[in-house]
């Protein structure tokens, strides 16, 4: 995983601790997807019931069509012309477009 220098503010930031474990485990690509289901032999194929491919927090959250389309409706969210890939490349361009009395958390 890439050294994430907005990472560290996010332990310190004011929100439910939920959220913080939720954001952790997304970079370490611990959410309970399907493909982290299917390594600890629960139910299902571990695939994206919408794409058929490997169904990974990122997928879920990024790469699937259905994610793609409402990132689209999220009005802070980046340009429709710009792909979210992953959590780390989406808050690496919100930190660049937050003003200065915005914080990221």
């Amino acid at each position: 995983m890439p050294v994430l220098p907005w990472l560290s503010p996010l332990w310190k930031a004011p929100l439910p601790v939920k959220i913080k474990i939720f954001v952790w485990q997304l970079l370490h690509d611990r959410l309970p997807s399907g493909t982290e289901v299917l390594k600890r032999h629960g139910p299902g194929n571990g695939t994206c019931p919408l794409c058929h491919v490997p169904e990974t927090g990122t997928h879920i959250l990024f790469s699937c069509a259905a994610a793609q389309a409402l990132w689209c409706f999220v009005r802070e969210a980046p340009r429709p012309e710009w792909e979210a890939h992953d959590l780390a490349a989406f808050l690496q361009v919100r930190a660049t477009q937050v003003g200065r009395k915005c914080r990221l958390f």
